[in-house]
C-alpha cells in the first residue's frame, strides 16, 4: 500500500513451529518490529515428525527466501507412507492409499524444523521464559502484554499461538464464549523418541533394515500406532493413540501401570506392533501418561480490531501426518502477507479481519476432516471399521481437503478483501 509506513509492534505469544514461521515472515517487512514469547525456558517442539508436501516448501520460501535450504540443514528426508490394518480379520493388510500417494513429501524432525526458523532471527526478538500473566486493551489503541513478576510491554498487535490452554485465546473470544475452553476427546496419545539399535532390538529388521524412510501406521480397533524411520542410525519416533473409556474428562493424561497399557493394545496380534508395546512398556516400567488429546470448538472469529490467533490457539487440526504445520504456515504466510501491505497503525483491524476472512474457514474445514481422519485411524469411524477396501478411499477424500493447499489463491483473496475493506 502506498504512503509512509509506521513501525508496527507486533507481539507473537508462544514458541512453536508456526510462531517461529511468523516471526520470520514478519522480519521481511521494515516497518514491523516483532518479539517472540516462549513461557517455558527454552523454545521447543517436542511434538511427532512433520510430513511436510511440496505446498509446505512453497509457503516457507514466501514467507522468506532464504529459508531455502533450512529443510535441508533439519535433516529432513523424502519418505512414503503406508497404512495397515492392526486388527480384526484384515490385521497385516496394506491400505489403498491411492491418491496419498500424489503428494511427495518430506519428513522432518519438529525441533530440528523450529530450530532452523529460529537460526538467524536477532537474539534480542526472541524471549525465552517469558510467561505472560493477562493481556489487557489500551484504550487508545494497542495492548498490553502483563509478565509474571510485573513487568509490561506495548504493542500495536498481539498474535496468539500458545497452545490449547493460552492466554490469547480468552483475550480474543471473551471469558464467557462457549468456544473458549477445549473439549476432551476421549482419546490419548502418546508420543516417544528412541535410538535407532533400542527400536531394532524390539522391532526387528522389518521395517528399519534400509536406509529407506517411512511413515507406517497400524489402524486398530480403538488404537493406532505409528513409526517413524528417517534412515539408518537416525533416532526412531513412535506414537500410540488410544481410546480412553475409562479415565476422567477433568484429566491431563490417562494414567496407566505397564500391564494396563499393553491391555489395552491386546486386540493387536502383529509383531511389529507388539515390538512397539513392549519397547514402550519397557521404557516406563511403573506408569505410562497418555496425554489427553484436546479439541477446540469452532470459534466465531481469530481476531479482535488488536490481536489474532493462529496454530492450535486458534484451532483443532490433529497433529497426525503434519497436517497441523501446513495450516500453521498458511496462516503464518497470509497474516506476514496482510501486515506487510499496511501503512498505518489504523489499517491494523482491517488487515485483521481480512486473515479472518480468509484464514479461518480453511481452518475449521482442515480441523473437521482431520477430526474425520482421526475417527478412521482409531478403528472408530462406523462406516468404514477396519476394512481396508473402504478405510483407504475415506482417507484419500479427507487428505485431499486437507493437504491441497492453495496458497496462491487464499493470498488473492485476503488482498481483494483488504482492500475492499480499505475503500
Amino acid at each position: 500500500m502506498s504512503g509512509p509506513q509506521s513501525t508496527i509492534r507486533v507481539a507473537i505469544v508462544g514458541g512453536g513451529i508456526g510462531a517461529a514461521a511468523l516471526l520470520r515472515g514478519l522480519l521481511r517487512h521494515s516497518h514491523i518490529a516483532a518479539d517472540i514469547y516462549e513461557s517455558r525456558p527454552a523454545f521447543k517442539d517436542e511434538g511427532h515428525i512433520i510430513a511436510l508436501t511440496s505446498a509446505a516448501e512453497d509457503i516457507l520460501l514466501k514467507l522468506d527466501p532464504s529459508l531455502d535450504d533450512c529443510l535441508s540443514r533439519a535433516e529432513a528426508v523424502y519418505t512414503s507412507t503406508e497404512f495397515r490394518i492392526a486388527s480384526g480379520p484384515y490385521a497385516g493388510q496394506l491400505v489403498d492409499s491411492g491418491s496419498m500417494q500424489n503428494y511427495r513429501e518430506k519428513m522432518v524432525d519438529p525441533q530440528k524444523l523450529l530450530d532452523e526458523l529460529l537460526r538467524g532471527t536477532p537474539p534480542r526478538m526472541i524471549h525465552a521464559n517469558s510467561r505472560i500473566s493477562s493481556i489487557t486493551e489500551v484504550s487508545g489503541g494497542g495492548v498490553v502484554l502483563n509478565f509474571v513478576g510485573g513487568a509490561q510491554k506495548k504493542y500495536d498487535i498481539v498474535v496468539g499461538a500458545d497452545g490449547v490452554f493460552g492466554s490469547t485465546r480468552e483475550f480474543v473470544l471473551g471469558p464467557d464464549d462457549p468456544a473458549l475452553r477445549p473439549q476432551y476427546t476421549g482419546v490419548w496419545r502418546l508420543p516417544i523418541k528412541v535410538p535407532y539399535k533400542k527400536a531394532l532390538e524390539f522391532l526387528g529388521p522389518e521395517f528399519l533394515d534400509s536406509n529407506r524412510p517411512c511413515q507406517t501406521s497400524w489402524i486398530g480397533d480403538g488404537v493406532f500406532l505409528q513409526l517413524d524411520f528417517m534412515g539408518l542410525e537416525k533416532d526412531v519416533h513412535i506414537a500410540a493413540y488410544a481410546v480412553n473409556s475409562g479415565y476422567s474428562p477433568e484429566g491431563w493424561a490417562s494414567l496407566l501401570t505397564p500391564e494396563e497399557f499393553g491391555a489395552v493394545f491386546a486386540s493387536v496380534p502383529l509383531p511389529v506392533c507388539r515390538g512397539i508395546v513392549n519397547l514402550i512398556k519397557s521404557l516406563y516400567t511403573v506408569q505410562i501418561a497418555g496425554i489427553s488429546y484436546m479439541q477446540h470448538k469452532p470459534a466465531r472469529t481469530y481476531v479482535t480490531k488488536n490481536a489474532a490467533l493462529i496454530d492450535d490457539a486458534a484451532h483443532s487440526v490433529v497433529l497426525v501426518q503434519g497436517m497441523n504445520a501446513l495450516i500453521a504456515l498458511e496462516e503464518a504466510y497470509i497474516l506476514s502477507m496482510l501486515l506487510g501491505r499496511i501503512s498505518s497503525r489504523a489499517a491494523i483491524p482491517v488487515a485483521l479481519q481480512a486473515f479472518d476472512h480468509v484464514c479461518r474457514p480453511r481452518a475449521e474445514a482442515a480441523a473437521h476432516s482431520t477430526i474425520q481422519c482421526g475417527l478412521v485411524t482409531i478403528g472408530k469411524d462406523q462406516e468404514v471399521g477396519l476394512d481396508p477396501y473402504l478405510v483407504g478411499p475415506r482417507l484419500q477424500y479427507h487428505w485431499h481437503v486437507i493437504k491441497d493447499s492453495k496458497i496462491e489463491a487464499q493470498q488473492a483473496e485476503a488482498i481483494r478483501v483488504m482492500d475492499q475493506l480499505m475503500m
